[in-house]
C-alpha cells in the first residue's frame, strides 16, 4: 500500500477528505484488504495441502513397518508442531476477523470500519508472526530428535545427518529473518500510520 499518497489525499483539506479523495481511499483500502485475503487463504491452503500429504506419507510408512514409532517418535511430534501452528494461524484468523462486508457497515461510517478491518488484518499478520516465533523452539527440539534418530536407526549416515541439519538450519534462519524484517519493517510502521489514520478521521 503506497501510504505517501494516501496519507496527502487524506490530508486534502485535513481530516474531511473530499468526494473523490474519500473514493480513492476507499478504492486503495479494499484493494489491499481482498489482496491480502488472498494472501492469507493461499498461506493457508499451501502448507495445509504440504502438511496433509506428510501426514499420509507417515502414516503409510507406519502401516508398512517402515517406521517405528517406538524408535522414531520425534518425527510425528515434528508433524504435530506443524498441525498446531496451522491450527493457530486458523483460530487467529477466525477469532481477529473484525471486518463486517460492506453491506453491514454503518451508512454514516464506512471509511472508519475500513480503516479497523485494515488493522485488524494489520493484526492477523502480526499476530501470525508472533506464533511462528513462539513455536519456533517448540519445533526445534523434536526436529533434532529426529535427525539423531533417523542416524541411530541407520536411515541416514553422519554426513547426510550433518547436511539435513545444515538444510533445516538455513531454512529456519531464513523464515526467522524474513518475520522478523516484515514485522518491524512492514507491518509495525504500517500499523501505526494505520492508528493515525483513525485518529484524525475520530478527531
Amino acid at each position: 500500500m503506497e501510504f505517501e499518497r494516501l496519507e496527502a489525499a487524506w490530508r486534502a483539506p485535513v481530516n474531511t477528505p473530499e468526494a473523490h479523495a474519500q473514493t480513492y481511499l476507499m478504492e486503495e483500502f479494499m484493494k489491499t484488504l481482498k489482496a491480502r485475503r488472498r494472501g492469507e487463504i493461499l498461506m493457508f491452503i499451501v502448507p495445509a495441502t504440504a502438511m496433509t500429504i506428510f501426514s499420509g506419507i507417515a502414516a503409510r510408512t507406519i502401516l508398512e513397518g517402515r517406521m517405528d514409532p517406538g524408535r522414531e517418535w520425534a518425527a510425528l511430534v515434528m508433524l504435530g508442531v506443524c498441525w498446531l501452528m496451522l491450527a493457530a494461524v486458523l483460530i487467529n484468523g477466525v477469532v481477529r476477523r473484525h471486518r463486517r462486508s460492506p453491506q453491514d457497515w454503518p451508512q454514516d461510517s464506512p471509511m472508519r470500519d475500513t480503516l479497523k478491518a485494515m488493522l485488524a488484518a494489520n493484526e492477523r499478520t502480526r499476530s501470525n508472526m508472533r506464533s511462528f516465533l513462539l513455536l519456533l523452539p517448540v519445533f526445534l527440539v523434536p526436529m533434532l530428535f529426529s535427525v539423531g534418530q533417523l542416524h541411530e536407526v541407520g536411515k541416514v549416515s553422519d554426513r547426510d545427518a550433518w547436511q539435513m541439519l545444515m538444510v533445516f538450519g538455513l531454512a529456519l534462519t531464513s523464515s526467522v529473518i524474513w518475520n522478523l524484517g516484515r514485522y518491524f519493517w512492514v507491518t509495525r510502521p504500517e500499523q501505526r500510520r494505520l492508528e493515525g489514520l483513525l485518529r484524525e478521521y475520530e478527531a
